[in-house]
């Protein structure tokens, strides 16, 4: 059965503005290497209305990366709408086979 339960980390305005993103975007990339960077594991942003920012893990992040997922306190979630959303890291063509 294939995997389709995604990770969100919602980080507010103040975290955005702190940096966070960039310092999420670094662990998950290194993470990603460290992976030898599978095909369908990847981060995307979502901006929010109030400025903050929904990162998005994708579900195989769970076998690659499990402890991003339960350091950052994600929370399982369905698929990001596409509207608004941005590849931080993963493979360009990742967009067409997501789950």
């Amino acid at each position: 059965m294939k995997k389709t339960i995604w990770y969100r980390l919602t980080l507010n305005s103040a975290e955005v503005a702190a940096g966070e993103v960039e310092k999420r975007k670094a662990a998950f990339d290194e993470a990603f290497t460290a992976a030898r960077a599978p095909r369908m594991m990847a981060l995307f942003q979502q901006s929010r209305q109030d400025g903050g920012i929904d990162l998005f893990l994708t579900p195989e992040c769970i076998d690659d990366a499990p402890q991003l997922i339960d350091e950052w306190g994600c929370t399982p979630c369905d698929r990001p709408s596409m509207a608004g959303l941005f590849l931080l890291v993963g493979h360009n063509e990742m967009t067409y086979y997501m789950p």
